[in-house]
């Protein structure tokens, strides 16, 4: 598990190293890793409203065009939103970019899907943002990344009721994510 552990942490640098042509689209920040040996998923909606964030810090300047996500919904509508972050580096609710997708447009297995973004933000290395994610009308889940942290550079939170607030993910700090960014 290490060996694959560094494996991956090699090439995830080597993609974020690498020099970024016109046009080009890249994966410009991942914490690829799922515990399938958990057998576990973390909620999004359902009975607990839940939802869930994973703050990143841009790599590549460019537009945002979406995230890879190891999710899967039974029913309702999954909301992804980007959002700004408040000094306690948690999403602060300005929304910059939001898009819907129904459950039934999304596979019930929890594998890696590509949710592209109706419209696009502009970003540039440096920034933070956050990946949001909700279900108010249905439940979605998510694959668990492996305990500790595993993103260095964000961190994961989640909001249920009747919390109403961001509270750190504990064991596995983060959530497995692709974020995908088109060069200028």
């Amino acid at each position: 598990m290490r060996k694959n552990l560094r494996s991956l942490a090699g090439l995830a640098m080597f993609i974020l190293s690498a020099p970024v042509a016109h046009g080009l689209i890249v994966i410009d920040q991942l914490q690829p890793v799922i515990d399938f040996d958990s057998g576990a998923s973390t909620a999004i909606g359902g009975s607990s409203e839940q939802k869930l964030a994973q703050t990143i810090v841009v790599g590549h300047s460019g537009r945002l065009a979406g995230v890879f996500l190891p999710l899967g919904c039974a029913d309702g509508v999954l909301e992804i939103e980007i959002q700004e972050l408040d000094g306690d580096g948690k999403p602060n609710g300005v929304v910059l970019v939001h898009q819907e997708i129904e459950a039934d447009a999304l596979p019930s297995l929890l594998v890696f899907n590509f949710l592209r973004l109706g419209s696009s933000v502009s970003v540039h290395p440096g920034d933070r943002l956050a990946i949001v994610l909700q279900n108010r009308s249905g439940s979605c889940g998510m694959a668990q990344s492996p305990i500790g942290d595993t993103y260095l550079a964000g961190e994961g939170f989640f909001d249920a009721a009747p919390l109403g607030s961001w509270s750190p993910l504990t064991d596995r700090l983060d959530l497995p994510f692709q974020v995908v960014v088109r060069a200028p």
